[in-house]
């Protein structure tokens, strides 16, 4: 099949997932929105001019043109203005005050009762963490079918290929002649297609730890238990030390003297277990909080980039272009179908664990500062009541909406900037 073909289905296949993804995120806002009596006017994927729209019961459901992100409208995202503390007197009064009246022209009367801010915190906190949740247990699912359900290729305890002598542990290519030191392996009778079964009586799985076993003491004999044509048979192996060719922490090829025993294990597709893929994605959560915070050095090394001409490393910062690109080299290169569905499962479920962790930083726009809003203001509730003093009342999260205009503006000219950098100078794999 044609490789630009491929490339644009992988690209088709990565903006689908990612615009079911950004649904699902706002049906996880929507559905306890509408539980807890909050009226909402507005459901959308994507931005700008819309494609498709469909009005069921009050709300609007609608498919946007520009698939950067998406959104739900609730009314009353903010109290309306303190008649003693008046907006025109604060600065960025007239940006309070367009924040109080958004969405306003969806109220009607006996509507003062299902604003978001009339509800208790509680209910707006679940609200506010339906749409990252949703992202979290998608990735998590998508990222366990991949690793549980198809596996990744590793090396496995089936013998490849035995090397015959240590001139061809240095040069595959040279011949071994009738003085050449034979490798432990072929000194011990292994041979291509035997499958290891234990090493000194410790059942083996993969390759790993029947090579960390075996290299761990040299010149020391191993009992090998293996399977060649059906039968089971026993080998003695003695691996031994040699100085070859070793790829040292900077990727540079040196000399070292080191153990080996001269064969090369086969690669399997292997499952691990949903414990360890579960496992797995709560890690990369947490791996994505920490380049979170190097996000901004990271933008400026790519925008860099387009000056020095540098290539881009496969850990860089990415826009939604860059991520379809990714795809559609996926799409294009991997020959196995289930590569391909793994792939992309892969980094779909990435995607939607930094879209939860992304949307986690207690910061207005996002879900996370709504979040931080409302839990302040259980603590300062709680803090007063300790005291003594009287209800201090719900916060007034308006007077955040300038650090969220200024927020949305920087996230605007960084995604920008991104776009471009992928454009210009994509990361490749």
């Amino acid at each position: 099949m044609n490789e630009t073909f491929l490339y644009i289905i992988g690209i088709l296949v990565m903006v689908l997932g990612l615009a079911i993804s950004i649904g699902l995120h706002e049906l996880g806002h929507l559905v306890p929105a509408k539980l807890f009596g909050v009226k909402v006017p507005h459901w959308a994927i994507g931005f700008g001019p819309k494609l498709w729209k469909k009005q069921i019961g009050e709300t609007e459901y609608s498919v946007r043109l520009i698939p950067l992100g998406g959104f739900i409208s609730m009314i009353g995202m903010y109290p309306p203005e303190n008649p003693k503390k008046p907006d025109a007197k604060r600065r960025f009064g007239s940006l309070i005050a367009q924040s109080r009246e958004a969405h306003s022209e969806h109220m009607v009367e006996g509507d003062e009762g299902r604003t978001l801010w009339s509800k208790p915190a509680w209910q707006r906190i679940i609200i506010m963490l339906g749409g990252p949740t949703v992202n979290l247990i998608l990735g998590l699912l998508m990222i366990s079918i991949a690793l549980s359900g198809i596996g990744s290729w590793t090396q496995g305890k089936k013998v490849e290929a035995v090397i015959e002598c240590q001139e061809q542990m240095v040069h595959a290519e040279d011949t071994c002649l009738p003085e050449s030191i034979p490798t432990p392996a072929f000194a011990a009778g292994l041979r291509s297609g035997d499958v290891v079964l234990s090493i000194d009586g410790v059942a083996v799985d993969t390759a790993d730890p029947l090579l960390e076993a075996l290299t761990a003491k040299p010149l020391v004999s191993h009992a090998l238990v293996i399977e060649r044509g059906g039968a089971k048979q026993k080998l003695q192996v003695l691996p031994v030390e040699a100085s070859l060719p070793t790829a040292d922490s900077s990727g540079n090829i040196v000399n070292t003297v080191r153990p080996y025993i001269g064969v090369r294990m086969g690669f399997e597709r292997k499952p691990v277990s949903l414990g360890n893929s579960v496992g797995f994605g709560l890690t990369s959560v947490g791996q994505t909080f920490g380049f979170i915070a190097q996000f901004p050095q990271q933008v400026y090394s790519s925008v860099s980039s387009l000056f020095t001409g540098t290539a881009r490393g496969g850990d860089s910062a990415i826009s939604v272009v860059g991520i379809g690109q990714v795809a559609g080299q996926v799409s294009a290169s991997a020959a196995d179908p289930l590569d391909k569905v793994y792939s992309n499962l892969m980094l779909l479920g990435s995607l939607n664990l930094a879209l939860f962790a992304f949307n986690m930083i207690p910061l207005p726009p996002l879900d996370g500062g709504h979040v931080a809003g409302g839990v302040y203001e259980y603590l300062k509730r709680g803090a007063y009541r300790l005291v003594g003093k009287k209800d201090p009342g719900r916060i007034d999260t308006a007077l955040m909406a300038p650090i969220a205009q200024y927020m949305f503006l920087l996230l605007l000219v960084a995604g920008v900037l991104m776009i471009v950098v992928d454009f210009v100078n994509p990361v490749k794999l």
